[in-house]
């Protein structure tokens, strides 16, 4: 419930303050004192886009607050504590909100806040849906719309059906997606299996090359040892001559040697250098063994072996990479988008699945949904029927047609409200009645029949229009009745002095004239201030006697109505 609105510098408002309690309260005015800009100072708390044109010239920005009261149970609490802006709430003691959003008059942006902490205009929406409840003055217009029309034959069905249709939409949505993501994979059949044959290609063609990194480079050096075998033979036959040949190195060391195990006898510090000789010696018959094991003649077929793994090596470099540690990084790669590809294959008959099980389960909830439609059709035409008789049009008759249709996000049937406003009429679509009162009592009767349970606060911003006499006192008495019987709230912003009699509370909206430029300001009116009020909602005559009688008859039928 709404305890408490204030509203600073916004538009011909300076600041205004409504203390509100249960029931109907009435907020009048004369035509551009502001009524409908205490609507929109709310509209602001419940997420409405904020412009700057709506704040007060000359100021820095407009300010509106509003205090909530609301059970610990309410769907806002809940919502709150998920975005931590309320703590976890124990017992079952009423949960205070305080809202407040400004809106500067420069290119700043606004804040908004929940009880101090600072939160975003989508939440304030999320949030405020579940606290009050806006009826505007063109709400008969949307009745023009399928798919109102639709929801409110939902909302008039029970929270079962508002949930089952929303189940509809989200699953018949899921189903539209897979097969839209099935067709794309279908059209591109033809272009995946010609990239996966490349790729296929590609694959086998450096696999069955079976390169390792560094491979180029050991055979570049083995090919050039290949080509110039007889000049190394050669090298290799005249260094082994040198250290094997008569008089070569190995002869010479060993005469060393022998010359010292002579003297060693007389020297036996001579021992050790004759062991080294000796040593010497045998390295030197190794290194001559292996420079004749390494000679050998040219191999013609070894080198043309070695040039063709090169010539092999060298085209795959040229096709996928510098070297061969880039060739089979590309390697790597392009198996894992050939095991893509082909995953893509069994991908397409797992989504062809998927949206046929999604597409069944929509049919099912579908078919749920229009028995429960089917049902609440007629059940909702005999109730706005008798309300309509209570608003004054006695002689309607009121009709929800359910038609079929192809499964769609709304369901399997499209849903029309046909009215005839007195008997002998043929049924028309209710957007096609020519009376804007008729309008006006057939939105207001739709809306008291599908009021939201959860949100206790529910304004009417000027929905009588149109409406007038005997059709506008019953509109008051429905929308006290309304507040009354629901033990709720309603906000009633009327220029009918009929509707604003039947009110518990009444509130008006001044414009004053303060320099030269106009303020408004609201107060709460009672006893002979209420009175007046009224009078000049009658006649345009405030103090004339005959009006302030009407007025207190009005009053007075009120009360009695209510009693």
């Amino acid at each position: 419930m709404l305890n408490e609105l204030v509203v600073e510098e916004l538009g011909v408002i300076k600041r205004a303050e409504l203390i509100l309690d249960r029931g109907c309260s009435a907020l009048t005015g004369e035509t551009g004192a502001g009524k409908t800009l205490v609507v929109a100072a709310l509209s602001l708390l419940l997420g409405a886009r904020g412009d700057r044109s709506l704040v007060r010239t000359g100021a820095p920005e407009a300010r509106v607050e509003g205090h909530f009261s609301i059970p610990a149970n309410h769907p806002a609490a809940d919502l709150l504590v998920a975005h931590g802006i309320l703590d976890k709430i124990a017992g079952d003691n009423a949960v205070e909100l305080v809202i407040s959003r400004t809106i500067p008059a420069d290119s700043r942006a606004g804040k908004a806040r929940i009880n101090g902490r600072l939160a975003t205009v989508t939440l304030l929406a999320d949030v405020g849906v579940t606290l009050v409840e806006i009826a505007g003055q063109h709400e008969h217009q949307r009745l023009g719309s399928s798919s109102h029309q639709r929801s409110l034959l939902d909302q008039f069905a029970g929270a079962d059906s508002v949930a089952l249709a929303e189940r509809v939409a989200d699953a018949v949505a899921q189903a539209a997606a897979a097969a839209a993501r099935a067709a794309d994979l279908r059209a591109s059949e033809r272009e995946r299996s010609r990239e996966l044959d490349v790729l296929r290609y590609e694959i086998n063609e450096i696999e069955s090359a079976a390169i390792r990194p560094g491979e180029t480079a050991e055979l570049s050096a083995e090919a050039a040892r290949l080509e110039h075998a007889e000049t190394i033979a050669a090298s290799l036959h005249s260094a082994a001559e040198a250290l094997r040949g008569e008089g070569g190195a190995e002869e010479l060391v060993a005469g060393a040697a022998a010359s010292l195990r002579t003297a060693e006898a007389l020297d036996p510090e001579l021992t050790a250098l004759a062991d080294r000789l000796i040593a010497t010696g045998y390295e030197l018959a190794d290194i001559s063994d292996d420079l004749i094991r390494r000679s050998a003649p040219p191999d013609p077929d070894a080198l043309e072996e070695v040039r063709t793994r090169l010539a092999v090596l060298a085209r795959l470099g040229r096709k996928y990479g510098d070297d061969e540690a880039e060739v089979l990084a590309y390697l790597d790669r392009v198996r894992r988008r050939a095991d893509e590809l082909a995953g893509l294959e069994t991908d397409l008959e797992q989504t062809e699945g998927t949206a046929q099980e999604l597409m069944r389960v929509a049919e099912d909830l579908a078919e749920r949904l229009s028995a429960e439609r089917r049902s609440a059709a007629p059940r909702l035409a005999r109730a706005v029927e008798e309300l309509l008789g209570d608003l004054a049009l006695g002689g309607a008759t009121f009709e929800v047609a359910v038609e079929d249709r192809p499964l769609y996000e709304g369901g399997r049937e499209a849903v029309e409200f046909r009215v005839a406003t007195s008997d002998g009429e043929a049924l028309r679509p209710v957007a096609k009645v020519a009376s804007g009162g008729e309008l006006s009592r057939i939105a207001l009767a739709l809306h008291l029949l599908t009021a939201s349970e959860s949100a206790h606060t529910t304004v009417f911003d000027e929905v009588d229009a149109g409406v007038g006499g005997r059709a506008a006192q019953s509109v008051g008495r429905a929308l006290a009745d309304l507040a009354r019987g629901t033990g709720g709230q309603v906000l009633v912003v009327t220029h009918l002095p009929q509707v604003a009699a039947f009110a518990d509370r009444h509130f008006r909206v001044n414009k004053l004239d303060d320099g030269g430029r106009s303020t408004a300001s609201v107060e709460e009116v009672f006893g002979d201030e209420r009175v007046a009020e009224l009078s000049r909602m009658l006649a345009g005559l405030p103090k004339s006697e005959r009006a302030r009688e009407h007025a207190q008859e009005l009053l007075e039928l009120a009360r009695a109505g209510a009693a």
